[in-house]
């Protein structure tokens, strides 16, 4: 398996800023990143399984966040119960599907990103309850784009957010055999010309995969799980644009809690309780690839990706559309 996707990232982003001083156009850079997930797509459907899941993982470059605003709500004590020491996920699950709507028609996100070659890229989105995006350099800069509703633009990666957001929202409830499957396939066009999913943690066999390792070296024991490399990452992109939801947060971590390679672990960020999910190579594609949640709402608190060599954290808030055209957020 190639393992040269995050040097390619690497040499995208330094292309941009080039020898000039710091100061990245952070509109080619996401406009990079969009083509990237069109061209990862495409991989997707006709690459080997590992090469298309190193590169899936360029998708999930923007996964994370900082301690919850005040206004998204956290269970009260009483939903604190040994319970949640025997399954703090499916306890976490219980309290986010019977959780009220938080107030606010959108989500703030403060994209804080940092690349192993040193490069550092903050970025501010907006996604309004509508399913619209707004995207600026710096929060100021918001305020004009809401105005002028110079939402971020159609095509195939609009459509496959809300697909991914949808497909969370209904797997917060749903059955979940058809809730992986909705994931699974948010960003492909036709779902008619998508390869065989797989049930979550089944390894590929066959006397192709055996040549493949054979000829590779590769540990039979990491060999990639195509659907969960898919739903992984379509599930990290929904729990960013749906972050104020607790029914797209539910919906998401039921998801990730059925595949087997996804590791849960208790722990502490800044003195608030968190959980992280540790994905293996198996669907990373490489190296271990962790979100980190807060414990009690569910909110992504950071993203380590080591299959592309980036940090990521965000801070979450709830706003109203109103607010942010006028500058008050």
């Amino acid at each position: 398996m190639p393992h040269d996707t995050e040097a390619r990232l690497s040499a995208t982003l330094q292309g941009i800023v080039g020898d000039r001083p710091y100061a990245p156009d952070l509109e080619q850079i996401e406009s990079r990143g969009r083509k990237l997930r069109h061209r990862r797509l495409a991989w997707r459907a006709t690459a080997g399984t590992g090469f298309a899941a190193a590169v899936a993982a360029v998708a999930v470059l923007t996964t994370g966040t900082q301690a919850p605003s005040p206004n998204l709500a956290a269970p009260n004590s009483a939903a604190t119960s040994a319970t949640a020491e025997n399954a703090p996920l499916m306890h976490l699950v219980g309290y986010l599907t019977t959780a009220p709507q938080p107030e606010g028609d959108a989500t703030l996100v403060l994209r804080d990103q940092v690349y192993t070659d040193g490069l550092k890229v903050d970025v501010w989105d907006l996604f309004a309850d509508n399913g619209d995006l707004y995207f600026a350099k710096t929060r100021g800069a918001l305020p004009a784009r809401v105005q002028g509703k110079h939402a971020e633009g159609g095509g195939d990666d609009e459509a496959g957010r809300k697909k991914a957001v949808a497909a969370a929202e209904y797997a917060a409830k749903g059955d979940l055999n058809e809730a992986r499957k909705r994931m699974a396939l948010a960003y492909v066009k036709d779902p008619k010309t998508a390869p065989t999913l797989s049930a979550p943690g089944v390894k590929p066999s066959g006397p192709a995969i055996d040549k493949k390792l054979k000829i590779t070296g590769g540990d039979p024991a990491n060999s990639g799980n195509l659907t969960d490399n898919w739903v992984w990452g379509n599930s990290l992109d929904a729990l960013k644009a749906g972050a104020g939801s607790p029914t797209v947060r539910a919906g998401v971590l039921r998801l990730l809690g059925q595949m087997p390679d996804v590791r849960v672990e208790r722990g502490t960020v800044d003195g608030q309780a968190v959980l992280t999910l540790a994905a293996g190579p198996a669907i990373s594609g490489g190296g271990i690839d962790s979100l980190i949640i807060n414990a009690e709402t569910g909110l992504p608190i950071k993203y380590v990706g080591e299959s592309v060599g980036v940090t990521v954290n965000y801070t979450v808030t709830r706003v109203t559309l109103a607010d942010v055209a006028n500058g008050r957020f």
